[in-house]
């Protein structure tokens, strides 16, 4: 039942996580001046700084193109920052969850099933012998069982 939840749920990050690094823009795990001067809006703010100084300062088309040079290069510090925040508080975490935490998680349910199928088996041989032997004593398999039920509390508490 749990591998049913865990499998879509690893599957699904794993699928948000490609389609979110394939969105961004600036390279992954890069400063913020890297990212910035690789992104294709600092590109524009560049061509149009350049451009307007090869017009007079006054003109109307100079204007439009240095204030259009400041805007873009604001909007390409706010992408730079977006998308650095976006790897370290939604890409990372995802891929923490689809590559370790989920993998452990079925381990650690493997692992718990395992033990409890050991403890059951113990409990059943306690049981047999209790039955079997007049004193019910059970002095064989009583230190099997608590080794069994202390791996048990172990796993349960992780």
């Amino acid at each position: 039942q749990i591998e049913q939840r865990i499998e879509p749920a690893k599957r699904a990050a794993h699928s948000v996580s490609k389609r979110l690094q394939a969105c961004l823009q600036g390279p992954c795990g890069s400063e913020m001046d890297k990212r910035v001067k690789k992104l294709p809006l600092m590109a524009l703010s560049m061509a149009m700084a350049e451009s307007f100084k090869e017009l007079d300062t006054e003109s109307s088309l100079g204007k439009a193109l240095e204030m259009g040079c400041c805007i873009q290069s604001s909007l390409a510090k706010i992408v730079a920052e977006f998308e650095i925040a976006l790897e370290h508080y939604v890409l990372q975490p995802l891929n923490k969850l689809s590559e370790e935490e989920l993998p452990i998680i079925l381990k650690r349910k493997k692992t718990l099933q395992k033990l409890i199928s050991d403890w059951n088996t113990i409990k059943s041989r306690l049981n047999q012998a209790a039955k079997s032997s007049s004193n019910s004593t059970g002095a064989g398999v009583g230190p099997g069982a608590s080794s069994a039920a202390n791996k048990l509390e172990i796993l349960k508490e992780e």
